[in-house]
């Protein structure tokens, strides 16, 4: 019998990685049980396993898992296994691999080297031959593929007399009965570091609220191998033949005990199944989930399940179990379901589970993806649009993913060739491949981008703008409550309202109106805002009342941590004409002036313009007295119809928005500029400066009748999408085109030639930039 040595190596990952690198040493674990059944003597030295185990930042954005092994911490063999996972990059050679190997082949050049995959199942599976492999690392003899039980021992016997005259790709054999495999060889590595190991990972990560949490006590368990479904993404079932079908193998349920036990000893209280499809057998996940109970372990299941196969009362079971619950959907659309990704799944059972899941108070996560090929870009958002619903209607948490063709899957030969991918983590995540002929990588980023902030800005309200009166001594053309009766707000409620969303978690608070500064609660409000607990307190006014210096002052000092002056116009004539009264521009500057004398340290002073018909081409004007002014910041708004905003007051918006443009490139470093209430599409480039329109969904507007609405829903009432909105990358979290009037108008929607009439009314002879 021979002398091996089995070494887990330490993995050097990116951050953005997906699988499970923390439990990929399973199946140096079960080589090594493997062996020592078939009587070899057998060292394991796992990086994961050990007294000096740490995880932490490497080089660059790269994340450092295990102990550092070296030749020197390897005794001398007959032979050395080492295993290859999907996190060492195939085929492009890794450095703190090669370096391990490198090392090991210079101490020790009559020893056989095989590099192994150990597939145990439910982690994807980078299939890029062996000859690649080979070719990345002369050091080693033998690449060992696929699942090595079958095959490693006789290989082993066959190598313990020396290397081989050849250095040979073997592809091994699937183990027809698991229940045969012994238990995986746990006492051959330092349990209790293995499980510090996992603490300190999560907290170097950083990463509060893991999904499928590995702190505490947690160590994994594959009951199954393969998948019986033919998804076109997924990698399950390496080394399958052409023609074969697909098939699942299973632990039997007295096997399956014995696994759990077997952790139990060991002092697992979180078990991790890392089973490619956990029930696609519903007897087998029934058996399972008993077991589980019976043993009283917590149970965490990262890869998604079926949820045409999920029944409530295994919902009921998990959860008591489980942190959350995942399930696989991979389309918002049935027919890419069906005919793209050749998932055999109606989409009414996603939506079944989300509402059996949130009645059982089980979290939920649905996967989905974009960029399959075929698909459209309406079909992208409608299956982002699926998402959100189920987030927004049964609490489920979305994650949305490239379709990202690994190497042997019938994904990655339909789209064809492609550049080597150096490593596959962020492509699931962040980085889109060429994989669809209707979108680019760089906009299935954008479609990504986009959803990811609108889902970010759905997390419950973050700011509160109330509306404290709507007495207002302005008539401006376009306000939005400017036919709303001219009454006050009831303070007492208006108390209530602060400590319901003060205890929701908000800080942020905006005051307006009509005119705050009429109101004469507002300074008692302010007070009582900041003393439970509001940190930014925001006043928006007209600034006439701070004409009195006495008002400024008390203004200035009451605790507000902002002030925004409205400002509709470069001089008297032109904001007279949008706020309806003559005196109104000067007793606003010298409102201004008065505030400006008596501010404290830290009061931060800006001004907001609503666009219209009269003041759009004098915004650069605008802009330039807010900078004489003093005043650090200028929000640009377009109208929103409501109140006495209609069409006969709105500017050509393909217009107003390239002026906006040349005002931004005159005014940005000069003056912070955000542009409010306008779709993306009339200002290619300036996406940055557009963000505000978005963050009305982290906004509670509180009228003065005491109505609670969502700014952004509430607006959303007069708005509408187009046939071209279907397509856009930017459309889940955009409200879609401003409707002024109640007729639509079959020409309304955004084309080429009004972006080139908004640039060419602003001068310039090309987009801006």
């Amino acid at each position: 019998m021979a002398r091996v040595a089995v070494v887990f190596p330490p993995l050097r990952v990116s951050r953005d990685f997906v699988d499970y690198p923390y439990f990929a040493d399973l199946g140096a674990l079960s080589a090594t049980a493997v062996l020592e059944a078939a009587g070899h003597e057998v060292s394991l030295f796992d990086a994961l396993g050990r007294a000096d185990s740490t995880a932490g930042p490497a080089d660059g954005s790269w994340f450092q898992l295990g102990a550092p092994l070296g030749a020197r911490d390897i005794p001398d063999t007959d032979v050395v296994v080492v295993q290859y996972t999907p996190f060492h990059r195939p085929p492009v050679r890794e450095p703190v691999l090669a370096e391990l190997l490198a090392a090991l082949r210079a101490s020790r050049p009559a020893t056989a080297v095989v590099l192994a995959d150990l597939y145990q199942s439910g982690q994807h599976f980078v299939d890029v031959g062996g000859a690649a492999i080979l070719a990345a690392y002369p050091e080693v003899d033998v690449f060992l593929r696929f699942e090595a039980e079958a095959s490693l021992p006789g290989l082993i016997e066959r190598l313990a007399a020396g290397r081989p005259s050849t250095r040979q790709v073997v592809d091994g054999v699937e183990p027809p009965d698991l229940d045969l495999l012994p238990l995986p060889a746990w006492h051959a590595i330092d349990v209790p570091a293995y499980f510090r190991f996992h603490t300190l990972l999560m907290a170097e990560l950083g990463r509060p609220g893991w999904a499928f949490p590995i702190d505490g006590q947690s160590l994994p368990l594959v009951s199954s191998r393969g998948c019986p479904y033919r998804c076109s993404h997924c990698s399950s079932n390496p080394g399958l033949s052409p023609g074969q079908p697909k098939r699942q193998r299973r632990l039997s349920p007295a096997r399956l005990a014995q696994h759990l036990d077997q952790l139990v000893q060991l002092g697992a209280r979180r078990i991790h199944l890392l089973d490619e499809l956990s029930n696609a057998n519903e007897r087998h996940f029934d058996a399972l989930l008993a077991l589980v109970a019976e043993r009283e372990l917590r149970l965490e299941i990262p890869n998604g399940l079926r949820a045409d196969h999920l029944t409530p009362k295994q919902l009921g079971l998990l959860a008591e179990r489980i942190t959350t619950l995942s399930v696989s959907a991979e389309s918002g659309v049935q027919r890419v379901v069906t005919e793209v990704v050749d998932k055999d799944l109606d989409l009414a059972h996603i939506s079944r589970v989300a509402r059996e899941a949130q009645a059982a108070n089980v979290p939920l996560l649905v996967h989905f993806m974009i960029g399959l090929p075929g698909e459209t870009r309406e079909e992208m958002n409608r299956t982002l649009d699926y998402a959100l619903e189920l987030h927004e209607n049964f609490g489920v948490w979305p994650s949305v993913q490239f379709a990202t063709p690994l190497p042997g899957t019938r994904l990655a030969r339909s789209v064809g060739a492609l550049p080597l991918v150096s490593d596959f983590g962020p492509h699931f995540q962040k980085l889109a491949s060429a994989t669809n002929q209707y979108a680019s990588p760089a906009e299935l980023q954008q479609f990504k981008e986009t959803f990811e902030l609108r889902l970010s800005a759905m997390q419950g309200p973050k700011k509160i703008i109330m509306n404290v009166t709507y007495k207002c001594n302005n008539h401006c053309t376009f306000c939005a409550v400017g036919t709303r009766t001219q009454v006050d707000g009831n303070f007492d409620r208006q108390r209530e309202l602060l400590d319901k969303y003060r205890r929701l978690g908000v800080s942020l608070l905006d005051l307006d109106g009509g005119e705050p500064t009429l109101y004469d609660k507002l300074f008692p409000l302010i007070r009582y805002a900041r003393r439970i607990g509001y940190e930014k307190i925001n006043v928006t006014t007209n600034g006439r009342m701070a004409f009195y210096p006495e008002y400024a002052r008390k203004l200035a000092t009451s605790g507000v941590s902002s002030i925004l002056f409205s400002i509709h116009g470069p001089s008297r004539h032109v904001h007279a004409a949008n706020v309806g009264v003559p005196e109104a521009f000067e007793q606003m500057l010298e409102g201004i002036r008065n505030v400006r004398a008596a501010a404290p340290p830290g009061l931060e002073l800006g001004a907001n313009v609503t666009l219209t018909l009269s003041n759009h081409r004098h915004l650069g004007e605008i802009a330039a007295l807010i900078h004489e002014l003093g005043l650090a910041w200028l929000n640009i708004q377009f109208l929103t119809p409501f109140g006495r905003a209609t069409e006969t007051v709105a500017p050509d918006t393909a217009v107003a928005a390239g002026i906006v443009m040349r005002v931004i490139d005159e005014w940005k470093d000069r003056l912070k500029l955000q542009v409010i209430n306008l779709p993306w599409c009339f200002m290619p480039g300036y996406e940055a400066y557009l963000v505000g329109d978005l963050l009305k969904l982290e906004r509670h507007m509180l009228f003065v009748n005491n109505e609670e609405v969502n700014l952004f829903e509430y607006l959303r009432q007069q708005r509408s999408y187009g046939p071209p909105c279907g397509t856009c990358t930017r459309k889940v979290f955009c409200g879609g085109f401003y409707r002024l009037t109640d007729v639509p108008e079959p020409e309304w929607l955004i084309r080429p030639e009004d972006l080139v009439r908004g640039v060419e009314a602003t001068g310039l002879t090309g987009p801006a930039r």
